[in-house]
């Protein structure tokens, strides 16, 4: 899409986002697959471990980290563009934090481990880091693969 179909009426030139292009396709898909890999994994290790956030928090730590599997798995074999399904899982990783913080979050002042509340803490960068990621590849910053730009403009 060409740059100047974004200039907003009254204006001469297109917003600044718009002119950053950054056209590495399987880099980014890798580091969307990476970031909900990590989302993943830090449900996994506070869904294991003794401190959960609130009550009933365990089945939907696993569920997070089972999306997660799944997301993973067909990323890697599928074409599809499923990074609206990341932005799900990390939507939910964030809901399930914002629950913690509701209920009893492991922190180190409740109890819990230094590991175990970096781990938590992991949960919302790496959620907050993919829906940045998702922003920038909806406003077209960055590209996925099987997606290029073609540089057109």
């Amino acid at each position: 899409m060409r740059v100047s179909e974004h200039v907003r009426p009254g204006r001469k030139r297109a917003p600044l986002l718009r002119y950053v292009r950054i056209n590495l396709p399987r880099a980014t898909r890798l580091l969307l697959l990476l970031v909900v890999a990590v989302i993943g994994a830090a449900s996994a290790a506070v869904a294991l471990s003794d401190h959960p956030p609130f009550a009933f928090a365990t089945p939907i730590l696993w569920a997070v980290c089972g999306a997660a599997v799944v997301f993973g798995a067909m990323g890697l074999v599928t074409s599809a563009r499923i990074w609206a399904w990341g932005a799900g899982i990390a939507v939910a990783s964030l809901l399930v934090y914002f629950g913690g913080l509701a209920g009893d979050a492991p922190y180190v002042w409740n109890g819990a481990s230094v590991v175990l509340a970096a781990t938590w803490n992991v949960t919302l960068l790496a959620s907050i880091g993919y829906l940045v990621l998702f922003w920038a590849l909806r406003y077209g910053t960055i590209v996925a693969a099987p997606d290029d730009q073609n540089f057109m403009d």
